[in-house]
């Protein structure tokens, strides 16, 4: 899954490099200008650790000078002292980055037709098509007005507004449809909304939130389409990306992407699934909370709290005997799936997993608070962090912005890291001792800005202490 004539999603980067063309049609938009010529595949960007080295091919990433063959589970990757060491970063060049996309050149109210009641369920689709990833509905208590917002590459945008009985219909099919209470409501309710596309009933997750003035707030998760783009297309620098690759050659023990929701971490998720399948051929299943995105050749499992035997719970205890090699748990969120996952990866099977955290320290510590397991105990299942945020990203030669680009910090775990964190140090003595085997998001944004891909300012907004 690899082209980008499928429908936009979620992440910028699976988005046309053109921004003349129409996203609905692939037409060209009226006035817009030329299409821009054809460039060279797209590779990793230069590596930090030499000013005259040459850009790394895109099937095999620079290595880093000071990382060294993994042992056991505590390879050591002395990255922070490698970029450090005064050397200045290459300026980026054309076509080492991953593609821009086109940003959406009109508002969702122009590009999305507005639905009746009668097809109403269409408006998801036609919001899925142009990469919206979230839908806030809100329907008035003082007007009754049904108001429908959605938000794209991180902003929201105002779609459509409904009125009168047609206002009123719509919610109510909405709610029956998502199996809540279709009367006022007095307390948050969520549930599940069926939406088939391409073949396939996703389940996008919907929660209903009371408000001040009689009215409700409905809020859907989206689902992503399309093709997965690899691992190598998705923007890593070259020093993480090689840490990354580190971390998920090591052949047992748990890697955890972090980050809060909508950083695209279920995507990076999945396209690291792909590249250990393409490793060696072997079996992954995954767990989700509902299955966002179908990839060929996983064996995907969807967890539904609401059937008896299908929760959490009654599935991960399935899951040991499973003959799998890697598996993926969509979201460790809770004491159940945080220390299934403990106990799967101690028993020497690959885990990938996601969890919500602002940065690798505090997910470790995160990790550590969920699973009923020993400090020591966690912290001996688990082979790194990957955090990933996601910042505004320059159109080229301009100061407007178009979509967004992904940043990281890559955590391989240690000895010295493991000692500081069941000693439950200071913040600061942890990451001390996380130091030589991390890479760190203010690495990540002063390559960006220097290769002219975001800036400072706008990295600030998104991430602290860059």
């Amino acid at each position: 899954m690899s082209n980008d004539t499928a429908a936009p999603k979620r992440l910028l980067l699976n988005r046309s490099a053109d921004p003349g063309l129409r996203p609905e049609t692939g037409t060209r938009l009226p006035g817009a200008s030329p299409a821009p010529p054809p460039t060279e595949a797209p590779t990793l960007r230069t590596p930090l650790l030499s000013a005259l080295a040459a850009p790394a091919p895109l099937s095999a990433p620079a290595p880093l000078t000071a990382l060294t063959p993994p042992v056991a589970l505590r390879p050591t990757l002395q990255v922070s002292q490698a970029l450090d060491a005064g050397r200045a970063p290459v300026p980026h060049a054309a076509g080492h980055a991953a593609p821009l996309h086109a940003e959406l050149t009109r508002p969702l109210s122009e590009l999305i037709p507005r639905r009746s009641s009668k097809d109403f369920n269409r408006l998801f689709e036609d919001l899925v098509a142009h990469g919206v990833s979230d839908v806030h509905m809100t329907r008035s208590g003082t007007n009754g007005n049904f108001t429908v917002e959605a938000r794209v590459d991180g902003k929201k945008q105002l779609v459509h507004v409904y009125e009168g009985v047609e206002a009123t219909t719509i919610c109510t099919l909405i709610k029956t449809d998502s199996k809540m209470t279709t009367g006022p409501n007095l307390v948050p309710e969520d549930g599940s909304y069926i939406l088939p596309i391409n073949g396939y009933d996703y389940r996008a997750r919907a929660v209903a939130l009371p408000l001040h003035d009689g009215g409700e707030r409905i809020v859907f998760r989206l689902p992503q389409t399309g093709d997965l783009r690899p691992l190598a297309e998705l923007g890593f620098t070259a020093a993480n990306f090689a840490a990354l690759k580190t971390l998920l050659d090591i052949p047992g023990g748990m890697t955890l992407f972090a980050g809060p929701m909508g950083e695209g971490k279920s995507t990076t998720s999945l396209s690291s699934l792909e590249y250990l399948r393409g490793e060696d051929d072997g079996v992954v299943i995954t767990l989700e909370d509902p299955v966002e995105r179908v990839v060929e050749g996983l064996t995907q499992m969807e967890v539904n709290e609401d059937v008896a035997g299908a929760g959490f719970a009654d599935m991960m205890k399935y899951l040991v005997r499973s003959d799998a090699n890697v598996l993926f748990i969509g979201e460790i969120r809770d004491p159940v799936t945080a220390t299934a996952a403990v106990e799967i990866a101690k028993s020497g099977r690959r885990v990938i997993g996601t969890i919500h955290a602002t940065d690798n320290i505090s997910a470790f510590m995160r990790l550590i608070g969920l699973a009923n397991e020993t400090p020591l105990s966690v912290l001996d299942s688990v082979n790194g962090i990957v955090s990933q945020r996601l910042v505004p990203r320059l159109v080229p030669g301009t100061d407007r912005f178009a979509g967004r680009y992904p940043i990281h910090e890559v955590t391989i775990n240690s000895d010295e890291l493991t000692d500081a964190l069941v000693a439950n140090v200071s913040r600061a003595s942890i990451r001390a001792a996380a130091a030589p085997t991390s890479t760190t998001f203010k690495q990540n944004v002063a390559e960006l800005v220097a290769d002219g891909i975001t800036t400072l300012e706008e990295a600030k907004k998104v991430v602290r202490n860059v």
